[in-house]
């Protein structure tokens, strides 16, 4: 049982280490991180940032976290900044900021505890994008933001995916999720839709030159394909339990008995986080 006094400390501390967890598999995480070096990569992470500066509302984000590796930095307005990390605490992508060596389905945070959180294209190459929303509800605060960065697989993009034979190397054998498919898993989660918008409008070539000569396609397609975009940004909101539509009382005329609390939560973090306080 934790008093008060540790559960203000887990809050302005939310950074937990876990020895007893599996090390990191870096050869596909490298070969990401790699491909957004390129100058495809690179083009695409500056307009995924600047939608996200644009679409992330006003306020105050003490915390943020930051998933994948994408070398771009979408919490510019957290005030305490972590990255993940491909290898060591030292190994980030964003210069002067801290890594953490973790897993996105594992993340080493206190529950309700993370202001800002970014996935930028991290569900489109994990193996259970489910167990990553999850986690990421959990470690999220009240009134605290998620956003979800992923490839569009109706679109120019998602036609290279397919017509790629042999073996698919990143960003090609990435999932490419829809964005329904994003947008009814964070509504099953309670979470609520904040923003959204399509992004690169290009097609997916590498040369520098052709790059720059087809970026009149970003405002045309904007305003006449925007289904077609290479990638979305999704911004969420994690609602207070005093107005979250999960958590609301069942009228009498269905049921005489309310739900638990723990209902409306994740099963692990009712499992293992959830500590009643008494007085």
């Amino acid at each position: 049982m934790r008093s008060v006094k540790d559960r203000r400390h887990q809050r302005n501390n939310p950074v937990h280490r876990h020895a007893d967890r599996a090390p990191l598999e870096t050869d596909d995480n490298d070969e990401v991180a790699h491909w957004f070096e390129t100058t495809l990569g690179t083009a695409l992470g500056e307009v995924t940032a600047e939608s996200v500066t644009r679409l992330v509302p006003p306020g105050y984000f003490r915390t943020g976290f930051q998933a994948g590796f994408t070398p771009v930095n979408l919490l510019q307005r957290a005030e305490s900044p972590f990255f993940q990390s491909l290898t060591r605490p030292i190994d980030c992508a964003i210069t002067g900021a801290s890594g953490l060596i973790c897993r996105p389905e594992q993340l080493p945070f206190a529950a309700r505890s993370i202001d800002l959180l970014a996935l930028p294209f991290v569900l489109d190459f994990s193996l259970e994008p489910h167990a990553v929303l999850r986690e990421a509800h959990s470690v999220l605060a009240p009134e605290g933001c998620l956003v979800i960065c992923g490839f569009n697989r109706w679109s120019l993009w998602g036609l290279r995916r397919l017509l790629r034979l042999g073996v698919r190397r990143a960003p090609w054998s990435g999932s490419f999720l829809t964005l329904s498919q994003v947008q009814d898993w964070t509504r099953l989660l309670g979470l609520e839709l904040v923003s959204a918008a399509s992004v690169f409008y290009r097609p997916p070539i590498g040369q520098a030159k052709l790059l720059q000569r087809t970026a009149f396609l970003e405002a045309a397609g904007d305003r006449w394909w925007p289904a077609l975009s290479g990638a979305y940004v999704i911004v969420v909101r994690k609602r207070a339990f005093g107005h979250s539509a999960l958590l609301e009382p069942v009228r009498s005329s269905r049921r005489r008995t309310q739900k638990p609390l723990v209902s409306a939560l994740p099963r692990q973090v009712a499992k293992e986080r959830l500590r009643v306080l008494r007085g």
